[in-house]
């Protein structure tokens, strides 16, 4: 057989006591969230239980769960899953399991804000304040994190997924971060960018979006945002200045609490 979460959480709860919901990571990639590796397999309980398997994690709760189907699997809701992992997680890893969920239509943005809002749970707080910086058609994780990177660090928030549309209404060209007033454009470009036929196309589109429409690209790596943000900081605060746009004196140290800081030699 496959070996697959689905595989797994199937293996698991025919081990399971009576009453087993996926829950945490394991319903997070059910419902085809990102989260960061884990190797067990999550299971809560409404009572408390005195069991363990070697692979297998049991959470026991007092408060109801919030159970729905997921591949005829009994799983912790989308906004259920969302908050409980907020005492796991931290703001960033939390708010690209929001974009992603809202990117697979499990959950909108305003019922994810609704839900965390509502929770009487513990983390309540965190899952509010992530669950509030979540946004609508993010396609990956870095691109949670260069979003988070910038507004953290007192930088204006830039918009998701800017389309370009020709003049019969259809979408010519998609970009990932901008800012549409001042042609301003934040891509990250992973390492896969690097292949030939990939940087080839990037630089194609970048120089017709350039010629004809006046945009302006500012291309982050994957080094970038990973190993040196504090170098990437001050040139998209550069960059955003350059543009005319409003921005603090310098960028603000409120990130560091939620990165880690690589800062790579000269």
């Amino acid at each position: 057989m496959p070996d697959t979460v689905v595989t797994r959480a199937r293996a698991a709860l025919l081990l399971a006591p009576d009453g087993a919901i996926l829950s945490h990571w394991t319903a997070a990639r059910l419902w085809g969230g990102r989260v960061p590796d884990n190797d067990f397999v999550h299971l809560s309980f409404m009572r408390r239980v005195r069991w363990r398997v070697r692979g297998i994690k049991p959470h026991c709760f007092t408060h109801r769960l919030d159970v729905l189907r997921r591949h005829g699997l009994p799983v912790t809701s989308p906004g259920q899953t969302f908050c409980h992992m907020a005492r796991f997680l931290g703001l960033v890893d939390l708010v690209a399991l929001g974009d992603s969920l809202v990117r697979k239509g499990r959950i909108t943005t305003d019922e994810l804000v609704a839900y965390a809002e509502d929770w009487v749970g513990q983390y309540r707080s965190e899952a509010v304040d992530a669950a509030r910086q979540v946004r609508e058609g993010v396609d990956s994780s870095p691109e949670t994190a260069l979003r988070l990177l910038m507004v953290l660090a007192g930088l204006p928030e830039p918009t998701v997924n800017v389309r370009i549309r020709r003049t019969d209404g259809s979408v010519r060209f998609r970009i990932e971060l901008a800012y549409e007033d001042h042609q301003l454009a934040i891509e990250y470009d992973g390492r896969w960018h690097a292949e030939p036929e990939q940087s080839a196309h990037d630089a194609a589109r970048r120089e017709e979006l350039n010629r004809s429409d006046g945009w302006h690209f500012v291309v982050v790596t994957a080094d970038e945002l990973y190993q040196d943000q504090e170098s990437l900081l001050v040139r998209l605060w550069d960059e955003l200045r350059a543009a005319g746009m409003p921005v603090p004196p310098h960028p603000e140290d409120a990130w560091r609490h939620h990165f880690r800081v690589q800062r790579v030699a000269a």
